[in-house]
């Protein structure tokens, strides 16, 4: 009888513990990403670098849209709200642009803020539709665990897409749900907003215009689309984006890279996207069940949505360079129908038995404990790397040319790329002002692509107009154009692991 009444007991409250080991292995994970924050890793979320990159140069009250054809050749792939976020933080504290080590916390710190922000909205969102503290709980912990498996939200505008995408759906529930158009105006806005974090932003608005012509009323995406222009007018007005042909010129340049099945399967759908198929067939089972029925404007959007933010996200994830990020905005929207859809009563509460309750406490108890150690063990294997050291050596070098060897800020340094763990990252940054290509693999793929001319890199190299070109300890100058250095240089010294060159201009 003992033994029965304790299977009585768990099964009665399976999906509780289920949250309850979710929580604990929530708060191990966020031990795991506070540990990650302040580590001195240049990159825990891929492409970190141009993040701290972009915040440097607001923070030095320089351009961050520049002629990708010119000197310095670089590209911001990524809309400024995020940037601008981060930046005045930073000029709150005092700290300066040349704080390398204090930007990335700063921008890691903010991010993960974000994170948490949005996973606790969206649980919250859930509880006061359903009143249901256990699906409450389950949805916040199952949106944290996977976006910290997929990395992308530490010190990236992504942290902040997924909280004005959890902002935008409460939004549009609320205006359908009291038939407030003002509301949808507000959703808008959010949208607008979220594009000016990142480009992907964009999908939102468009669910939002693409939901009303579907209900074909045409005056209401009229008047959304109208305010949506203004809300535009306004960002690109108050935000530092140089000029509006050198923001778009980087914005849709510095994305516009080659399509790969190979990069997509590698990237995207082998390692991250299949690991949660499950939610994707439900998703989609979901959604036609609601296109079919369509019980409710509220679910008949968020099928229309995640169906977009799906579609969108796949066609992106194909460029080079792209990965499975894109998909972090359809996570939010296919999370949070789930949790509604089997939340209320409907055709299918007949399904929602023990054993169903079983297998799905189960299966996300899996998936915390899966998600965890992932990430657990990535931070570890990172952990051997000496980067404390690595970041030391990188600024006695910058030091040593800026106060040693006489190198000004208006003259040009090219760092070769290097095949070591990092090597160089810091010493990019270090040298933010004087770095010829910050983004070696941007210029490569726009050289290869011809999405921009680069004959202007080839002048000064001839010309020699690049003050010092470092490259790593033992070998030969070499640049990512495969343009010769010939007989430009002539070396000058050797600090830590680089070899310094300087312009031989005898």
């Amino acid at each position: 009888m003992i033994v029965r009444g304790g299977f009585v007991w768990v099964k009665d409250r399976i999906l509780l513990l289920s949250a309850v080991f979710g929580l604990l292995s929530g708060i191990a994970l966020l031990v795991v990403k506070m540990q990650a924050v302040f580590s001195y890793s240049p990159d825990i979320s891929g492409s970190e670098a141009s993040s701290i990159a972009a915040i440097q140069l607001l923070l030095d009250g320089q351009d961050i849209y520049t002629d990708p054809e010119k000197a310095p050749f670089r590209l911001t792939q990524y809309t400024p709200l995020y940037f601008t976020l981060v930046t005045f933080l930073l000029k709150l504290t005092g700290w300066a642009s040349t704080d390398v080590h204090k930007i990335y916390v700063a921008s890691r710190l903010l991010s993960n803020f974000f994170t948490l922000l949005t996973v606790s909205t969206a649980g919250y969102f859930i509880y006061r539709v359903t009143n249901k503290k256990v699906a409450a709980l389950l949805t916040g912990l199952v949106l944290f665990h996977i976006l910290s498996f997929w990395f992308l939200t530490t010190s990236r505008p992504d942290s902040l897409l997924v909280l004005l995408t959890t902002l935008f759906i409460i939004s549009v529930y609320y205006a359908l749900e009291n038939s407030d158009q003002k509301l949808w105006f507000l959703a808008i806005f959010i949208g607008v907003s979220a594009f000016f974090v990142k480009q992907s932003g964009a999908i939102l608005a468009i669910s939002a215009g693409t939901y009303w012509l579907v209900k074909r009323d045409f005056v209401m995406f009229l008047k959304l689309t109208g305010f949506g222009l203004l809300a535009f007018a306004l960002y690109l007005a108050i935000l530092p984006i140089n000029t509006i042909d050198l923001f778009f010129l980087n914005i849709v340049g510095g994305v516009a890279n080659s399509t790969s099945w190979g990069w997509f399967y590698d990237w995207t759908l082998q390692h991250w996207l299949l690991q949660f198929a499950a939610l994707i067939v439900l998703n989609a089972l979901v959604s036609a069940y609601t296109l079919f029925h369509r019980p409710t404007g509220f679910h008949l959007f968020l099928a229309i949505a995640s169906a977009l933010f799906f579609l969108f996200a796949t066609m992106t994830a194909f460029k080079i360079g792209a990965g499975v990020g894109y998909y972090q905005d359809y996570l939010i929207v296919a999370v949070i129908q789930l949790a509604l859809f089997f939340s209320i009563p409907n055709d299918f509460s007949g399904l929602k038995t023990g054993f169903t309750k079983a297998g799905l406490a189960l299966f996300l108890a899996f998936t915390f404990l899966h998600c965890t150690l992932y990430v657990f063990m990535k931070y570890r294997a990172s952990a051997v790397y000496n980067f404390e050291k690595l970041y030391i050596d990188d600024r006695k070098v910058s030091e040593y040319l800026t106060q040693q060897a006489g190198l000004k800020p208006t003259e040009h340094v090219y760092i070769c790329p290097s095949s070591e763990n990092f090597q160089g990252s810091f010493l990019s940054l270090f040298l933010y002002k004087n770095n010829l290509i910050p983004f070696t693999d941007l210029v490569y793929l726009a050289d290869q692509n011809g999405t921009f001319n680069y004959d202007e890199f080839r002048r000064m190299v001839d010309e020699r107009e690049i003050r010092y070109v470092i490259s790593p300890k033992g070998k030969a100058p070499a640049n990512i154009l495969g343009y010769n250095f010939a007989n430009t240089l002539k070396y000058r010294t050797t600090m830590a692991s680089f070899d310094i060159y300087e312009a031989d201009r005898r």
